[in-house]
């Protein structure tokens, strides 16, 4: 009787704990759920000839959008940030000085020479979407660069205009 009393009460024991860990558990899930399902995250949207592809960027992530410029046939790099539902434009890199002169008086940022590039750099440029013709591999080699994962722009939609834009929504 004695170790049948002992041993009833060790499952209490027992079944405690299990029934606080599995509504800890439990609680972790449904929180889950709620923030995925009702939290807005920054998505940065390619509207294109078929449709539209969603990737998930974080706030303040670099993209970076590179092509070979249609005129002069030299590289850019456009340095963009998502902050809000915008693309806020802090940098443009250039070999030319007739590819991608700002065209403001006095352009409310700063030029920086280097021995390769022309950077523009600040200029407070921001747009809820930006539209780009994408070229195809010989001629102008679009590629969009997130946290060190590069899409080549020009093999997903050749020859096609694609529009670029924020969206904020939920993940589910």
């Amino acid at each position: 009787m004695f170790f049948r009393a002992a041993f009833a009460g060790g499952e209490a024991l027992v079944s405690g704990k299990f029934r606080l860990t599995f509504l800890l558990l439990l609680s972790l899930l449904l929180s889950a759920f709620v923030y995925l399902a009702f939290v807005p995250q920054c998505w940065l949207c390619i509207s294109h000839r078929n449709g539209t592809d969603m990737l998930l960027i974080p706030q303040g992530q670099e993209i970076v959008l590179s092509y070979v410029h249609s005129l002069e046939r030299t590289p850019v790099r456009d340095l963009f940030f998502l902050q809000h539902n915008q693309l806020c434009l802090y940098q443009e890199m250039v070999k030319s000085h007739n590819a991608g002169l700002p065209t403001l008086n006095p352009y409310p940022g700063s030029l920086i020479k280097t021995k390769d590039w022309l950077i523009f750099r600040g200029g407070r440029r921001h747009w809820a979407n930006i539209h780009c013709r994408v070229g195809n591999a010989e001629i102008g080699k679009n590629v969009l660069s997130i946290g060190g994962r590069d899409y080549e722009l020009y093999a997903l939609y050749p020859g096609q205009v694609i529009c670029l834009f924020v969206a904020l929504k939920p993940i589910l």
